[in-house]
């Protein structure tokens, strides 16, 4: 009874942890696909679009897993995402040639339409 019950409660971790790595990679997937039709990125570029706004989006789930347990104040947690913002911003303003201002109004349409999904 005992090894049912420790299978069934190992499969559902691994299904959610599964089910929350596959609805970041649906996300990053979205946004990767708008930022290529809106920049004309080729298949290179959206490939390391990818890795570095997936890099971004762990930053943010660590930093924010580390404030609820504790780990990490409210302002350490601010200021981590902040720098993984910036530097997500920096590689994307290299990538595609473009200056934040330039690419602003894009980012701005793009939070609204990622807060939908």
């Amino acid at each position: 009874m005992k090894k049912i019950i420790i299978t069934s409660l190992l499969f559902v971790l691994f299904s959610t942890s599964y089910g929350q790595g596959n609805y970041h990679q649906e996300r990053n997937t979205y946004y990767v696909e708008a930022a290529a039709k809106e920049f004309d990125l080729d298949q290179k570029q959206k490939s390391e679009l990818s890795k570095i706004r997936m890099k971004m989006v762990e930053a943010y789930r660590d930093s924010n897993k580390s404030f609820k347990a504790g780990r990490i104040s409210e302002e350490e947690m601010k200021k981590n995402n902040k720098e993984a913002s910036i530097n997500f911003h920096n590689q994307l303003s290299i990538l595609t040639g473009k200056t934040y201002k330039e690419m602003q109004p894009w980012l701005k349409k793009m939070r609204e339409k990622m807060k939908k999904l």
